[in-house]
């Protein structure tokens, strides 16, 4: 089958390390750690695992700062390259197996816990179903991943066959929800996460910070599941500014006016130090950053009120140094919201994929995404992806529906 194939060696992610501050990770031929190639289909690593026809892959930030190499070496030993990639993924059951009828449509929920590495007794946070919190994935039936499309052994969305997922990774979708906005619940499923772990309250202030395709999902989520009171939204591009407002935010507000804004229309005082960003008493009562820069980073926490809560989003962009001292100054609650796992929801517990597909068919989320690629004009999609927000897309997919 021909997929995207990413391989790594320390000589290729220091060449990218430096290509990336000139070109942004857009492909770079031969230095580029992705490729299509011809590879064999995986092969089935045990009981209850299924084959799946990916139909529709997304493209997710994750990917594109793993490819560019400006992401954190800290997920390095718990990948297993050379891997297909693609992690979003709405795709069929290929023939009936462990429970699903050939031509099911699903949804996968990438996370390679302990239930699906042959693992038992499952580790503490399987248990507690936070699999993608799982402290084994470097062990069981399968090689290192801490999801699919990072393991070597499971294949990924960026293909033209097939990957394996074991059955308890899938999640059926509804006859009524169409193609395109199946392939965002896997998002949906983080932003459905992160807006529950800052759980606003009626008579609170939440500000998401960033507003591509996770930012705009939380805020989604946010109006959904929460009783959030007050929902603002830091976007800097007329497609973001729209979408959010659509979505449920009361308000959305340009980045460079935030330090203004937030002060006035929370009744908060701001303060201009001798050097660095402005000081802020007051602000809001949860702060949630979708970007996972430094400087947003900063933001979150400088914006967020004194004993408040401020979550970090989906997964941080390169190390640098950032202020913190608003942290501590304010006892701010930092907190961190990386996937996905089973939330408690008015008196329901229920997997954050269960949320997202309940609440998915209200929300278009098929309006989201486009334009779609086929798989051999891959460096025209991850270059529409990098540029999404200035072009006006907000999830860039692969299209394999045709093939």
């Amino acid at each position: 089958m021909r997929a995207l194939v990413y391989r790594k060696s320390i000589p290729r992610y220091l060449l990218m390390r430096v290509g990336a501050k000139r070109v942004r990770g857009l492909d770079t031929g031969r230095l580029s750690p992705l490729q299509l190639e011809e590879v064999p289909e995986p092969e089935l690593p045990g009981p209850g695992w299924v084959r799946v026809r990916p139909l529709l892959g997304g493209i997710c930030g994750s990917d594109l700062g793993t490819l560019s190499s400006e992401n954190s070496p800290y997920f390095s030993p718990l990948t297993s390259p050379p891997f297909v990639m693609g992690h979003e993924v709405f795709g069929v059951v290929t023939e009936d197996a462990e429970g699903f009828r050939a031509g099911e449509r699903v949804v996968l929920e990438p996370a390679l816990g302990c239930t699906a590495r042959g693992i038992d007794p499952p580790c503490a946070r399987c248990a507690a179903g936070q699999h993608a919190l799982c402290v084994n994935v470097t062990r069981g039936d399968v090689s290192p991943g801490i999801q699919t499309g990072f393991c070597r052994d499971t294949g990924g969305g960026w293909c033209e066959g097939t990957l394996v997922a074991h059955r308890s990774q899938l999640h059926r979708v509804p006859d009524d929800l169409p193609d395109e906005a199946a392939v965002v619940v896997e998002p949906m499923a983080c932003a459905v996460h992160a807006a529950l772990a800052a759980c606003p309250g009626p008579r609170e202030t939440v500000l998401v910070i960033g507003a591509g395709s996770i930012g705009l999902l939380t805020v989604a989520a946010l109006r959904s599941l929460t009783e959030a009171g007050r929902i603002l939204c830091a976007a800097r591009y007329p497609r973001q500014r729209e979408e959010a407002l659509r979505l449920g935010a009361d308000e959305v507000i340009p980045p460079k006016e935030l330090y203004e804004r937030i002060p006035r229309g929370l009744g908060a005082a701001r303060y201009k130090p001798e050097l660095g960003k402005p000081v802020v008493l007051g602000g809001a009562d949860a702060v949630l950053d979708c970007v996972g820069s430094p400087g947003t980073i900063e933001d979150a926490i400088r914006l967020t009120r004194p004993g408040g809560r401020t979550v970090l989003v989906g997964m941080p962009g390169a190390r640098s140094c950032l202020d913190l001292s608003a942290l501590w100054h304010k006892e701010v609650s930092l907190a961190g919201a990386y996937a996905y796992g089973t939330e408690e929801h008015r008196g329901e517990r229920l997997k954050s994929f269960e949320l997202a597909l309940r609440i998915a068919p209200e929300l278009g989320l098929e309006r989201l995404v486009g334009p779609r690629f086929r798989l051999s004009d891959y460096r025209e999609a991850i270059a529409a992806a990098h540029s999404a927000g200035r072009r006006g897309h907000v999830k860039v997919v692969f299209d394999h529906r045709s093939v």
